[in-house]
């Protein structure tokens, strides 16, 4: 086949892209990121908003290719261990990277469990100088999804933000109880005394019975008693004249 003249070099330059893309592998694929921290939702405020969980310093995922940077993500933790976790593209290729973890300076804002409209004009998170804690290697394999997987590396804060509620009230004091009267001693020891004194009464009657009996002794000892008048002499018939 004749070709125009500059038609053979730009056939040349097509041939070798899609020689070279052969060789590089396949398309960029999706890599998870394990052991990423999991920071559940909290509540703030008197009002118990709700918000979602997240680091308070987040952490940079840097992935470099000699000295080129070829991906960057920011991690802010998942906020259940259901979540799905993070993940970064790499080519399905046999490949060494450099992985690179550093941390924000600044904190990350707490944002409402409920994205509204009001979300869209709410400014992006600004990282700050982050700081280089680690670096680690990944070499993958072409064909081989588990070479790919990327470990996370724990940054030196890893606290996430918790709920901050006003302290609760205490709870109300119990009523109060009245006092007792106690008894007085005085009553107690006038109730005691008339039982006392109720049972003089049958000593008293003991001794009458005894003054009663007392004529019965006349007759033993003592001068007897003169009999009164006609006393003797009941029912006798007087003796005539």
């Amino acid at each position: 086949m004749n070709l125009r003249p500059g038609a053979r070099p730009l056939a040349v330059f097509f041939l070798g892209s899609i020689l070279a893309s052969a060789a590089c592998g396949g398309p960029p694929t999706p890599s998870p990121i394990e052991g990423e921290p999991i920071c559940p939702d909290f509540e703030v405020g008197a009002s118990r908003a709700h918000m979602r969980g997240s680091l308070r310093f987040p952490v940079t995922l840097t992935v470099r290719e000699g000295k080129e940077p070829i991906t960057r993500t920011t991690l802010t933790g998942r906020r259940s261990k259901d979540d799905p976790p993070s993940r970064i593209l790499l080519s399905d290729q046999d490949a060494e990277y450099e992985i690179e973890w550093a941390q924000c300076e600044n904190e990350r804002a707490p944002r409402t469990h409920v994205v509204g409209r009001e979300a869209k004009h709410t400014a992006e998170y600004a990282c700050g100088h982050a700081t280089v804690y680690k670096t680690d290697k990944l070499v993958t394999r072409k064909g081989d999804a588990a070479s790919r997987t990327v470990h996370f590396a724990a940054p030196p804060k890893v606290e996430c933000w918790e709920s901050e509620l006003p302290p609760a009230p205490p709870p109300p004091a119990p009523p109060a109880v009245p006092e007792e009267t106690p008894p007085d001693a005085g009553t107690d020891a006038d109730a005691g005394a008339a039982p006392v004194d109720a049972g003089a009464t049958p000593a008293d009657a003991g001794a009458k019975a005894t003054d009663a009996g007392a004529p019965r002794d006349g007759g033993a000892g003592g001068v007897a008693k003169p009999r009164r008048a006609g006393a003797a002499d009941a029912g006798t018939t007087p003796p005539g004249p």
